[in-house]
């Protein structure tokens, strides 16, 4: 049994007698992100030592940790949303916040049934080996056998280039979409697959990970939401719509773009708006075309038009006979290869390495050269198609022009415009000026404006911007359009307001951490104190729990005073005062 006092609480390997880890580096306590994750070294249910909090979000804590009965590392996820619950005196126990009782009784079901589905799965390669759930300290734990090493997002940002070819990343991603699939056919949406959420295992294949729950993982959720800019599609930006595999599929399919591409794809809601994602050239010149079409039909913006399932992506990309069928083109197939292990945490990270087994060489290289023939034909085939499209388009296009003008010069129509617009020589055709800076309320109150484009607006939260005023358009300035194009104004609403967390109880640093965090400006009065309560812990806040306010905006945070403080009078506070320590009798004195 190994002495938990010589385990590293970063890594949780024995250190063997030094002060400084040999496997990882790191010495002492590791800092916390986040004062309300368990201290490290704190043993959890009288079975698992915890160590380094390795994550966290809305929804709980991740933790890496030894299990003293099995005599091995694990990793341990803890239900434990802070919006809803704060710690107790024993820095375990949950204790969920006056009238939070209902939101956090259902995110817990929540997570009970998205780990007991994970439990039950067996034997798939890129699913983490969950082997406990528990209840205790009136929250819930999963527990599983993985470490997880360097991610996906880590790796790529170390391996010098940003990306890696489609030969290495099939081989990584193939045994991922076949456990995407078979979680999908068992009920689990996964809804966060982004780099960050797979982290290569010691045997050097991807794992998903960073499950969370329905409520977190939507813009509407009852906690606030995880989503990854790139990565989550359109749906999970929208109240209503409907989310099922094909979620699963954008985030999967914007991982492997960003794998071989280098590069964060747009984000669902700027694409919605106005779709400029593409390949680029040097990319598209060396992609295989199915890949492409691959990545384009797993990310089209409209749920109804993208990939379905997994099955269909595997299709897709592995260019199977359906596939070849549907595109009506021959192309190469791949035969999967070995991967060698992937680098783990504390190396350098490395590209993976591609090896066969000796036995099929001679075998493969026959594919290979008749592969590279068919691909040829294809390659051949297409530049002769595009030929061909790329003629009958400059025929039609040279035939509009000829139209526009014979009717320019047949009915000599031009004009001038002012306000954000200026006609040009043809009728049809607009210049856009900026709107940047100006009165939305103005601009549509403008005929040239309104006469010539049809108009939306978007509004955006913006704590230096007043309200009303437009930051942004889709349209850029100088640019030629049709009249009768859409423009599409973002409009700033001034500054985000949302309700003052309830922090009664906590100390005063801690609830001004909290405060400070989301922007507010903080002070602090005393409160009498009759000795039933700690001292320096808040009663209340000034304005009160659950009151709006905006980023800048000032909360007094009210402490209760020293039992023994005989400076601090009647325990009353009015509604709203100013003051660095303030005693309730200064507060009062305001108003005499």
């Amino acid at each position: 049994m190994t002495e938990l006092n010589n385990l590293c609480l970063s890594c949780m390997n024995d250190m063997g007698g030094n002060e400084i880890c040999p496997h990882c580096g790191n010495s002492g306590v590791p800092e916390s992100v986040s004062f309300l994750a368990i201290v490290p070294g704190t043993m959890l249910a009288d079975r698992y030592y915890i160590g380094k909090c390795i994550r966290s979000n809305s929804e709980g804590f991740t933790y890496i940790a030894y299990d003293t009965q099995t005599d091995e590392r694990c990793t341990v996820r803890e239900f434990f949303p802070a919006e809803l619950a704060d710690r107790g005196e024993d820095g375990l126990t949950a204790v969920v916040k006056s009238g939070s009782d209902a939101v956090f009784a259902d995110c817990r079901a929540s997570f009970g049934e998205l780990w007991s589905k994970l439990m039950r799965l067996k034997g798939l390669t890129a699913l983490v080996s969950v082997y406990d759930l528990f209840s205790a300290n009136l929250t819930s734990y999963a527990v599983y056998h993985d470490i997880e090493n360097i991610t996906l997002r880590d790796y790529l940002l170390d391996n010098g280039q940003g990306y890696i070819s489609w030969d290495q990343a099939r081989i990584l991603f193939m045994p991922v979409l076949s456990t995407i699939g078979t979680l999908h056919t068992s009920g689990v949406i996964h809804r966060n697959l982004n780099p960050s959420s797979f982290f290569f295992a010691e045997d050097g294949k991807l794992k998903i990970t960073d499950y969370v729950i329905p409520q977190a993982a939507s813009a509407y959720g009852e906690l606030d939401s995880v989503l990854t800019d790139g990565y989550a599609p359109i749906e999970l930006y929208r109240e209503d719509d409907p989310v099922g595999s094909w979620t699963d599929i954008y985030s999967f399919t914007a991982v492997i773009y960003r794998t071989l591409i280098g590069t964060t794809p747009i984000s669902a809601p700027v694409r919605a708006q106005n779709d400029r994602m593409m390949i680029p050239a040097k990319f598209a010149e060396i992609l295989p075309p199915h890949i492409i079409n691959a990545i384009i039909n797993g990310m089209q913006i409209d749920p109804t038009d993208r990939t379905r399932n997994a099955e269909q992506l595997r299709s897709n990309l592995s260019a199977s006979p359906r596939a070849v069928s549907a595109s009506a083109h021959v192309f190469p197939h791949t035969e999967p290869a070995v991967p060698s292990a992937a680098p783990v945490s504390g190396t350098n990270a490395r590209e993976p390495i591609v090896t066969r087994p000796h036995d099929e060489a001679n075998t493969h290289s026959d594919r290979k050269n008749s592969s590279q023939q068919n691909y040829e034909q294809f390659q051949a085939q297409e530049k002769k198609r595009k030929t061909l499209k790329a003629v009958l388009i400059a025929f039609i296009v040279t035939l509009f022009i000829g139209i526009a003008i014979l009717v320019s010069a047949l009915f000599g129509v031009s004009g001038g415009g002012s306000n954000g617009t200026n006609t040009t020589a043809s009728q049809n055709m607009i210049t856009v000026q900026s709107f940047l800076g100006r009165q939305y309320n103005d601009v549509v109150k403008e005929n040239e404006v309104t006469g010539n484009f049809i108009i939306k607006k978007i509004e955006q939260s913006n704590d230096a911007v007043p309200s009303g005023q437009i930051i942004g358009q889709d349209i850029p300035a100088n640019s030629s359009v049709a009249t009768g194009t859409t423009i599409t104004f973002t409009v700033s609403s001034g500054p985000q307001v949302f309700p003052i967390p309830d922090v009664s109880g906590q100390t005063y640093e801690q609830a001004m951490a909290a405060l400070s965090a989301k922007g507010l400006v903080c002070e602090r009065a005393k409160k009498y104190n009759d000795g039933t309560h700690p001292a320096n812990t808040v009663a209340e806040t000034v304005p009160p729990a659950g009151q709006g306010v905006k980023s800048g905006d000032k909360v007094t945070i009210v402490v209760y005073s020293d039992p023994e403080d005989t400076e601090t009078a009647a325990p009353d506070v009015p509604s709203s005062f100013d003051g660095e320590n303030q005693t309730v009798n200064d507060i009062l004195s305001i108003f005499n």
